[in-house]
């Protein structure tokens, strides 16, 4: 499993702002459309629910929230994306997740969040991003929105042909919650930015 950066940007806000990033210079002429759309793990929807193409999609949970004490302490939701209807020659990589949540974070505690990136058609070939935020003298309590960039190493979908599948993208959320005191995080909703390249 290779890290992907150590650049991941952290941004606490009050606000529910979508974050706004530069859209690819190149794509296909056919966007694929989503066919299907699966979740597993402790902290996904029983019925998912999603905004928006494959262009820019954004997912919502509905019960990933975690805290410490307790047995919640770390959760995962791993979306299962398949696509089809791309012009071929064509390859697509996730170059940004953002996640919006709430975090109470008491002195002494801290989130670490992970985001793994990969195809099933190889899935050697995977990327995680990690991110952490401590409570150092004082209480963290306020909205977040947990950006990770792939950065220069990002994975990248088998070559559409014919039919214009991308493959199956999985792409799988993790939160870990550490230290003596309380905490809590909960994330509500999850958006990829992606971006193309010919192959």
């Amino acid at each position: 499993m290779g890290l992907l950066t150590t650049a991941t940007t952290l941004l606490l806000l009050a606000s529910s702002g979508h974050l706004v990033t530069a859209d690819s210079a190149a794509a296909p002429a056919a966007i694929p459309r989503i066919t299907s759309l699966t979740f597993s793990g402790p902290g996904c929807t029983r019925d998912p629910k999603h905004t928006g193409g494959l262009s820019d999609p954004t997912f919502s949970f509905s019960n990933f929230a975690s805290s410490l004490p307790g047995t919640t302490k770390t959760l995962n939701c791993q979306a299962h994306l398949q696509a089809s209807g791309a012009s071929p020659g064509w390859q697509v990589a996730v170059t940004t997740n953002t996640v919006k949540g709430n975090v109470y974070l008491t002195p002494g505690t801290s989130l670490e969040y992970y985001t793994t990136v990969f195809f099933s058609q190889d899935a050697a070939k995977t990327g995680t991003v990690r991110g952490h935020i401590a409570a150092n003298d004082k209480t963290v309590d306020q909205a977040v929105t947990l950006v990770s960039n792939t950065g220069a190493n990002k994975v990248w979908s088998p070559c559409t042909g014919a039919d214009g599948s991308i493959g199956i993208l999985n792409v799988n959320f993790r939160t870990v919650l550490n230290g003596e005191g309380k905490a809590y995080f909960e994330a509500l909703t999850e958006n990829w930015d992606l971006e193309w390249r010919k192959c």
